[in-house]
């Protein structure tokens, strides 16, 4: 499930394919659905995979015979390099407009809405025996376990910080998350169902975010909770010179002092041209940029002092506040990695 408004999807019809021991649901952070059998943070279900002895049969044991998509565009890159690479017989996506063929294998758009079309499908289907969903679901209990257990054990990081923001998140909040990093950190982790959330996707691009959040808290009865990057929060900085900003708007902006996310990449290197023009070191930081705006500022370096900011940070005021988060840029790679290494070590004892 790509892109999907909050609500939006009949809760029966996912119960039911939540139940199905033949279904797995695979979903994002901006999916906008919950169920316990769901599977959020695609990413830490595939990655093992990927550094598994047994990848190949892993992963057929995955490869679906009929791949149903709604929603809009998919965010996660390894769901869209393994359903590339291990094709369903079928692809069947569901939408009134459009058909997206994101895996090259699109075999019928059923153009109707997609409670319209589970009304009239799941009527007619039949639960039929199958592990399929039980396999997997012992692997995503291990991922869990192992989460838990890394973010215990490592340093201040990117990772720690996105940990604790959503642990401490409250509910009933609509969440913007700006594009790159921030976006790709939240697919790791279970949110609060009641939270909604939106990234602007568009062209995947850093433009915008602190003016699309804004706005969409303007016409949005629920506290709206910006979480930004430095560089994306810079470049749209002058979102904030407008006379809209609601009192109980915040922006939790993490500050790794560049474009953390070009350290992750294959064929980084540590050079003068890498870092200035690749991920663009800055050493700059938005106090005088709040003080000017007229938003509440505080500023973190360590784990303790965010908990102890996050416990007061979404109390109401009388103006906006900006949590300003600033992470190790050099350390914050190795720790991400060292993630998916630590939580792909358990996948070894399953039997397929």
């Amino acid at each position: 499930v790509g892109v999907k408004y909050p609500n939006s999807v009949n809760q029966k019809y996912l119960d039911k394919l939540a139940n199905d021991p033949s279904v797995v649901v695979l979903t994002e952070t901006t999916s906008n659905l919950h169920h316990p059998n769901f599977f959020p943070s695609i990413d830490s279900i595939i990655a093992p995979i990927e550094k598994s002895d047994n990848q190949e049969r892993l992963f057929q044991s995955l490869q679906p015979e009929i791949l149903l998509t709604f929603g809009g565009l998919v965010i996660s890159k390894k769901v869209k390099a393994f359903l590339r690479k291990y094709r369903p017989t079928h692809h069947w996506h569901v939408d009134e407009h459009k058909a997206y063929d994101t895996f090259f294998v699109l075999s019928k758009h059923f153009k109707t809405n997609v409670n319209a079309f589970f009304n009239k499908f799941l009527a007619s289907a039949h639960d039929v025996e199958s592990e399929y969903f039980n396999f997997w679901k012992e692997i995503k209990g291990d991922y869990e376990t192992r989460r838990k257990s890394y973010l215990q054990k490592i340093p201040f990081s990117d990772l720690t910080v996105f940990g604790q923001i959503f642990e401490n998140s409250p509910k009933n909040i609509q969440l913007q998350m700006a594009n790159s990093s921030t976006i790709r950190y939240a697919q790791l982790f279970n949110l609060e169902p009641t939270i909604d959330v939106f990234c602007n996707r568009g062209t995947s691009g850093i433009d915008g975010a602190v003016s699309t959040a804004i706005g969409a808290s303007i016409i949005n009865s629920k506290q709206t909770i910006l979480i930004i990057g430095d560089l994306s929060f810079f470049y749209d900085s002058n979102g904030l010179w407008n006379n809209y900003i609601k009192s109980d708007f915040r922006i939790i902006l993490i500050n790794n002092d560049g474009g953390g996310i070009f350290r992750i990449l294959p064929g980084q290197e540590e050079t003068d041209n890498f870092e200035t023009y690749f991920e663009t070191t800055h050493g700059l930081n938005a106090a005088h940029l709040c003080k000017m705006h007229g938003i509440e500022y505080a500023c973190v370096k360590d784990e303790d002092s965010l908990k102890s900011e996050l416990t007061k940070f979404y109390v109401g005021t009388d103006i906006p506040k900006l949590l300003e988060v600033k992470t190790p840029r050099k350390l914050n790679n190795e720790i991400l990695i060292g993630y998916f290494d630590f939580i792909s070590s358990g996948i070894i004892n399953h039997s397929i």
